[in-house]
């Protein structure tokens, strides 16, 4: 894990320096990513979630779809661990189909009681249109933290995160996020954010998107 680590951070740096021109001229499409997530929390430890999303991490040109079901194993406030099953595929043909293992592990590396500093590792076994591959992904999310008890309140945030890909043997892509999370009323939540995905491989080169997520809990 150490050296797939090492690896992500260093492959960050070399894909950064060394983008060519032709790579940013590259034009953007900018695209509405919806999404609802709904948790389950039985006991103090376990939660259940599923995500119902449309194109929140574009895999090919063509419109995409998620359906995810996650088991939640937590630490809370340190972090948690989370492994489950999604399934994305094209919504206007059968151009793309991908199932998916996902294994995580999110630990505040720093939380002080008005902000926290949280890092995710992430490995996905992918079979993407019959082929397997797997991805590892590093992400930073740095945000402020509302210190109210109960009622709307809301939570802004920055996040950078890198996926290393074995189908090309590196980096093959960056993104980033700027949003906010809100609380509504009772169990209802909210993300806004906005978001750039940046391929060095594959296809769309880069992508500009606004995020609405809703979340409830129960």
């Amino acid at each position: 894990m150490i050296v797939a680590r090492t690896a992500l951070l260093t492959g960050v740096l070399a894909l950064a320096a060394g983008m060519t021109p032709a790579v940013r001229a590259q034009t953007s499409t900018s695209e509405l990513w919806p999404e609802v997530d709904v948790y389950w929390q039985p006991a103090v430890h376990q939660r259940t979630m599923l995500e119902l999303s449309a194109s929140t991490e574009q895999e090919g040109p063509k419109r995409e779809a998620t359906v995810g079901l996650y088991q939640d194993y937590l630490r809370l406030p340190d972090g948690y661990f989370r492994g489950g099953f999604r399934y994305t595929f094209s919504t206007r043909d059968a151009s793309y189909r991908e199932s998916r293992v996902v294994g995580e592990a999110t630990f505040a590396a720093y939380s002080p009681p008005f902000a926290r500093f949280v890092s995710r590792s992430r490995i996905e076994l992918r079979y993407v249109n019959g082929a397997y591959s797997y991805r590892l992904r590093e992400r930073i999310h740095v945000q402020r933290w509302s210190l109210a008890p109960k009622g709307p309140w809301w939570a802004p945030y920055g996040t950078v995160e890198a996926y290393y890909d074995s189908r090309y043997n590196t980096i093959a892509r960056l993104g980033g996020r700027v949003g906010t999370e809100l609380r509504v009323r009772g169990p209802i939540s909210s993300d806004v954010y906005v978001a750039r995905q940046s391929n060095s491989r594959g296809e769309p080169h880069n992508v500009n998107a606004l995020g609405l997520t809703l979340r409830l809990n129960y």
